[in-house]
Order: structure tokens, then C-alpha cells, then sequence
């Protein structure tokens, strides 16, 4: 299975559970990480890769960000780049990003299609009711690029989710919304105090979690348009009282 370097972003997709129950943060308890098949990369040498030698230690620096939001307020625009894929449904599986209140309420969107290529850049901003989506390439087959419109979209209120293929079940970063069992399906990682994140998958029962593994940075908000005119017209109207001050 082929390892690859890429970048992501979205397509409609998914719904969820009969029953509406509130979210429930992870167990902090730390996923046990198996060893790799042969010929396939190890998560430390992934996550070594990643933010480099020594900075994150796969089986004791586990964070619970299953709802990605709480572990990054305040940033509203994301970039996930795809780092490595060991599995044999790498042409069909799909990463992507879910929206909700609780588990009775979740819509979420392919981010990462299974045609996407090596080193393309894609980023998110998310703002209520609306998900922006842009690429420099591959849009329509690799990516689903555009403008997506649900209530449910928040930037308080997300994760993340890796679907295997378009039969397998959908593997949620909150491991409340998946199915029955061993629900740790994603293991996450922060880089120091940065704003730079792993997310490793599971899709079967080794629990390497390589088979699909995505950085993710986010970036503070940029202001509106609308938001500079007013900073620049207060700036102005500063100044001009400084000058009438100033020539008396």
C-alpha cells in the first residue's frame, strides 16, 4: 500500500445515531497502539515525520480532541494534509469533517476523496451555517470544493472522520459516535503548544492506527472585509481628533 503526501478537503456525506444523547468528552486513557504489518510504516515513525524526531511519543502523549474545536478555540480556518495511507482501500476511503449538537444531530462532509493526489493544498473556514472550501487542484474528483450550507455547521461545535469505503462504517474522531466495541478509532497528537495536530485511523482490528493519517493546523480567523473598513475608519477618526487636539 502506497504512502502519500497530500492535502484534503470535502463532499456531503453522513448521519447519524436513533438516539440524541449529549456529547461526551474521550477517555483520556491512552489508546494501545499496535505493531505495524510488515512494509508498513510504524505511527511513531509517522508521527516522527510529521513534527519530528522526539516531539511526540505515540503511546503516552495521546490528546482527547475528539471534538477538534474545544482543543483549538478561537481558530476557524483548518488545513488537513493527508501524510499516509496503509490500506488497500486507499482509492475509495475518504476523510472528512462533522458538524453537531449532539448524537442525534450530526451531518458531516468528505474532505479527502479517494482520487486526491500527492502535495495539493486545500484549507477550510467554517463560519455559522456555512463551511468554505478552496484548492488550487483537483476539485470535483479529489476534493469537493465550494461553499456547503447546514445549521448544524459551527466552528464550536466539529471533529473529524475517516470512512474506509463507501460500504464500511464511518470511524468519528468522538469516540461516542461510533459503532459498538472498541470505539477508540482515532488517536490524536498536538505538537507542543501549536496549533499542529495528528489524527491517526483505524479501519480493521490491528489498531496500528496508520491506515489513514492526517495533520491538521489550524489558523486564527482573518476579519472580514466589512470588519478592516470599521478598524480603518475608527483608526481615521482617531487621528483626525488627535489633530484637532494637536492645533489648539
Amino acid at each position: 500500500m502506497k504512502l502519500k503526501s497530500i492535502v484534503a478537503l470535502l463532499g456531503l456525506s453522513a448521519s447519524i445515531a436513533a438516539f440524541a444523547d449529549p456529547f461526551v468528552p474521550n477517555d483520556p486513557a491512552p489508546s494501545v497502539i499496535g505493531a505495524p504489518a510488515s512494509g508498513e510504516q510504524s505511527l511513531q515513525s509517522i508521527a516522527d515525520s510529521v513534527f519530528g524526531p522526539g516531539h511526540v511519543n505515540v503511546d503516552t502523549g495521546q490528546s482527547a480532541a475528539g471534538m477538534f474545536s474545544s482543543a483549538t478555540p478561537n481558530f476557524a480556518t483548518s488545513v488537513p494534509t493527508l501524510v499516509a495511507e496503509f490500506t488497500t482501500n486507499s482509492s475509495s476511503q475518504s476523510f472528512g469533517i462533522w458538524f453537531g449538537t449532539d448524537t442525534g444531530n450530526v451531518v458531516g462532509y468528505d474532505i479527502l476523496l479517494g482520487g486526491a493526489v500527492a502535495h495539493n493544498f486545500v484549507s477550510i473556514g467554517i463560519n455559522n451555517g456555512s463551511l468554505e472550501v478552496s484548492s488550487g487542484s483537483g476539485c470535483g474528483t479529489q476534493y469537493n470544493c465550494g461553499t456547503f450550507v447546514n445549521a448544524l455547521i459551527n466552528p464550536n461545535s466539529f471533529g473529524f472522520f475517516f470512512k474506509p469505503s463507501p460500504t464500511a462504517p464511518t470511524y468519528y474522531s468522538l469516540d461516542q459516535l461510533n459503532p459498538a466495541g472498541r470505539q477508540d478509532r482515532v488517536v490524536a497528537f498536538q505538537d507542543g503548544a501549536s496549533t499542529n495536530w495528528l489524527f491517526a485511523y483505524e479501519d480493521f482490528v490491528d489498531f496500528d492506527y496508520n491506515d489513514m493519517a492526517v495533520k491538521v493546523e489550524s489558523i486564527n480567523a482573518v476579519p472580514e472585509p466589512e470588519t478592516y473598513a470599521l478598524m480603518l475608519a475608527g483608526l481615521g477618526a482617531m487621528g483626525f481628533v488627535a489633530r484637532r487636539r494637536k492645533s489648539r
